[in-house]
């Protein structure tokens, strides 16, 4: 497997590998097995949104999830920047920026949406609609004409959702899609006077929309605040032209100095939110520096001190990091406005009685500013006064329904009033947005009470768990790793960061002793607690750990590779015998495995038998289960009948070795599969003939263990005998249009075969899928000679581009599964772009 850990800002992002497709001859997926985070799999029927010409690329699944019942999602993705971090409210929606997404909720109901953002990595859209834009974000507001600003921090650019179709900020816009308004996409403090698409930013935390409707822009790591002209005039005492770009605050120099002088002469330090009063103050979250400081629109008195047009000064905090001060000076009070390496933070808004509402990140709190005296939020406050309005200071979750003040936040990031008052709180940590009313009634769908707190949009998981009994379309997974599709076209979801197995129905019926719905998602197997135990007893009440690969067998039972618990666990379809078990319908059993890491047991019985990760399985023509034991670096067998196979006597119900010696390295080709060695194994596939192909993938190379003699692949083959088909032991991405076994191969991470036998390879690393054919004729619209590798899909570039064109033209970003439908279809796991996507055969 490839794994990666990706930094980008201020937030942590996580992505892992995915290794196998299956599809049906309708062209139903039937299997994507995901590594540690990933693509968000679902059913793809035979209809489904291909492309039409032959060798074409299109995207046929993955994306934020939803809609879905506001807090019953998840907004936690393994695959992609997700977390809510900043939050909105324009007409009667609150918009919440999950990262990857911006999400949608309307104030009288309560269900979630996503207007803008797949939530997964790709490139930078213009023009095209926003649901399918790649961003990256923490930062929306909604401007005069209610079209979404988001400020996208992976691509340093300030973006546009069009609302409706016009000009805005000097471009013909569509309604629907998106547009770039500030930004070259490149990092660095340049444009100052020019174009703001001309200009380069530095990871823009935030944007709001001033009075005017110029944009503000907090340019986070150039430490300066910056505005987009919507028109030509004077704001903050410059001479503005519209569409062009200034700094109007920070000298792009960190640091804190300048209070009581002009704001281009003052130094920030990661301004991360900016908001603007209704004098055209621009009030700034100076992060770093833990202060709010004002920019002065006009010479006048302004949160209790007399200020001058132009010049910045502190309006709170004492400039040292900590927590003090409630009910005193809000300038001498102590705050933790930097949320950390792993957090923004610092969001500020105005609420309509003019005081600032912080996001106090580190302190757990969110604390009032208050502009005059009087009682809001329930408090009496006094003029140029703090107050903390919500959290105890205490990082957790609690107190949904009682007092805010006693309600428990954890890491609140970004914060927004509503046009009814009531406080929106982006809790970034509790994987929640919360509300603390300021008036009773119904709001968010919820009966709510003044004063009081209420989670109205996530579930909390903070490992994507959602969507049981709804649509499958709307469930949230964390790092599926496996999926597979029974005889009635259910789909089998190993969902590995959840320790859980689920099913999406195909129709409304009784799977595994459970009544399910079709087009609903369900739990099959596992509590969600990590863990082992449960065996003999229903199978959702089990405990599973991080269960990766799943396969159903020809009785129809699931089987499950409990990856961390080295064990082989079988869901029984309907009470019988099988791998020499008595079992129940609805009942878990171990069938191979004994819980402890190791490799003992050849030929003796399975469950006695010591596993180490085992992380695919299959199952051959005869039933019998095919195991991956991908750190015992060997392929195993549990015969599921008495019968010899792959050469060998078994006996049903225990376990034999049919390829590896145990140790790890590369030896053996053309000899005795069991004597052969291997590295790291990741998954196994049974083709037509019943050989079994291995991506022995550290070895940079497929190989394949006939199981009779013949000539497969090109080679003549030894029943038993194991043979490298493709890769010749380097790492790299070269040898197309000469032979396989001659190519450089770069960690493959899946393997498949056509329906003319071809050999299709996730050469996942190299970010391609490559094909060895079998025989001279065109495939996937090329003219290929057999025996040679081609590559099908991706040009070498890891990002997410080509949709609607060439396959081979297209960026992929760690491709490690594919497979192939009855129409000659490839489906491939596009994982880091966490997508399934397709090139037409």
């Amino acid at each position: 497997m490839v794994a990666r850990w990706i930094t980008a800002s201020k937030r942590v992002r996580r992505r892992l590998t995915p290794v196998a497709v299956v599809v049906t001859a309708a062209g139903l997926v039937l299997a994507v097995s995901i590594g540690e985070a990933s693509a968000r799999p679902r059913a793809i029927g035979a209809t489904a949104a291909w492309v039409t010409t032959a060798g074409m690329a299109s995207t046929l699944a993955g994306g934020p999830g939803g809609p879905a019942k506001a807090t019953t999602v998840s907004l936690y993705s393994a695959s992609g920047p997700d977390w809510p971090c900043g939050v909105a409210f324009g007409s009667d929606h609150a918009y919440l920026a999950d990262g990857g997404a911006v999400r949608q909720l309307t104030q009288a109901g309560s269900s979630l949406t996503n207007p803008v953002g797949t939530g997964d990595a790709g490139p930078v859209a213009q023009g095209g609609p926003a649901t399918a834009a790649s961003i990256e974000t923490c930062g929306v507001a909604v401007d005069h004409a209610g079209n979404l600003v988001v400020a996208d921090d992976r691509s340093n650019m300030i973006r546009v959702a069009a609302a409706q179709s016009g000009t805005f900020y000097g471009q013909a816009m569509t309604a629907g899609d998106v547009y770039t308004v500030a930004g070259n996409g490149s990092f660095g403090y340049t444009g100052d006077g020019g174009k703001a698409t001309a200009a380069g930013l530095f990871l823009p935390e935030a944007v709001t929309v001033d009075t005017a409707g110029n944009l503000v822009i907090a340019d986070t790591d150039n430490s300066v605040v910056r505005v987009v002209a919507v028109k030509s005039g004077t704001f903050y005492g410059q001479a503005m032209t519209g569409g062009d770009i200034y700094t109007v605050a920070g000298d792009g120099s960190v640091g804190s100095t300048g209070d009581g002088g002009p704001a281009i002469s003052a130094r920030l330090n990661n301004p991360d939110s900016a908001a603007v009063d209704t004098a055209g103050n621009l009030v700034v979250a100076d992060a770093g520096n833990n202060r709010v400081r004002v920019v002065a629109a006009t010479s006048g008195r302004f949160y209790g001190q007399v200020m001058t047009g132009g010049d910045i000064y502190t309006v709170a905090g004492d400039g040292t990091q900590g927590f003090s001060g409630d009910g005193g000076p809000a300038t001498s009070a102590a705050f933790h406005l930097d949320g950390g390496t792993a957090t923004v933070g610092g969001g500020i808004t105005l609420d309509s009685g003019g005081n600032i509402v912080v996001a106090d990140t580190g302190n757990n709190r969110v604390r009032v500013a208050a502009a005059r005296t009087g009682t809001f939020y329930g408090q009496p406050m006094t003029a140029g006064d703090v107050y903390t309005v919500a959290g105890t200071g205490t990082a957790g979750f609690g107190g949904d329904g009682g007092p805010a003040t006693k309600a428990r936040l954890s890491a609140p990031s970004g914060v927004a009033v509503d046009n009814s008052g009531n406080l929106l709180i982006a809790d970034l940590s509790n994987y929640r947005l919360r509300m603390v009313a300021t008036i009773a009634g119904t709001c968010y769908g919820q009966q709510v009470s003044t004063g009081n707190i209420y989670s109205v949009a996530g579930n909390g998981s903070p490992t994507g768990f959602s969507g049981d009994g709804g649509l499958a379309k709307a469930s949230v997974l964390d790092a599926p790793q496996g999926v597979a599709v029974d005889g009635s076209g259910n789909l089998m979801i190993s969902d590995t960061g959840n320790s859980r197995v689920r099913a999406a129905a195909a129709k409304t019926a009784t799977l595994y002793g459970h009544p399910v719905t079709h087009g609903d998602v369900s739990t099959v197997a596992g509590n969600g607690t990590a863990g082992f135990g449960g065996d003999g007893g229903p199978a959702t009440a089990a405990e599973l750990s991080h269960p990766h690969g799943v396969a159903v067998d020809t009785a129809h039972n699931l089987v499950i590779a409990d990856t961390y618990n080295q064990r082989i666990r079988v869901v029984a379809a309907r009470t019988g015998t099988f791998y020499g078990q008595s079992m129940t319908v609805g009942d878990i059993y171990t069938v191979a495995g004994d819980g402890i890491q190791g490799f003992t047991g050849d030929g003796g019985p399975a469950t006695q038998a010591q596993l180490n990760y085992p992380g695919g399985v299959a199952v051959d023509r005869a039933g019998n289960l095919v195991v991956a034991d991908t750190n015992d670096n060997v392929i195993q067998v549990v015969a599921a009948t008495t019968g010899t196979f792959y050469g060998q006597p078994m006996t049903a119900g225990d376990i034999y070795k049919v390829a590896g010696t145990g140790g790890i390295g590369f030896s053996g080709d053309g000899g005795k599969a069991v004597r052969a060695a291997m590295a790291n194994p990741g998954s196994v596939a049974v083709d037509k003939a019943g050989n079994l192909v291995i991506t022995d993938t550290a070895n940079q190379r497929v190989r394949v263990v006939a199981v009779t003699g013949g000539t497969f692949y090109g080679q003549a083959m030894t029943a038993g005998f194991i043979y490298t088909v493709a890769g010749d032991g380097t790492q790299g991405s070269t040898g197309d249009g000469g032979p396989a076994v001659k190519a450089a191969l770069d960690f493959p991470g899946g393997v498949t075969v056509d329906s003319m036998g071809n050999l299709l390879i996730a050469d996942t690393t190299s970010q391609r899928v490559r094909v060895v054919a079998v025989t001279d004729g065109t495939f996937y619209g090329q003219a290929m000679t057999a025996k040679d590798i081609y590559t099908v899909a991706g040009d070498g570039t890891q990002g997410f581009t080509g949709d609607g064109g060439q396959a081979t033209n297209a960026e992929l970003d760690d491709p490690a599964a594919v497979a192939v439908g009855g129409a000659g279809n490839v489906v491939v796991a596009d994982t880091g772009n966490g997508r399934v996507r397709g090139v037409t055969g």
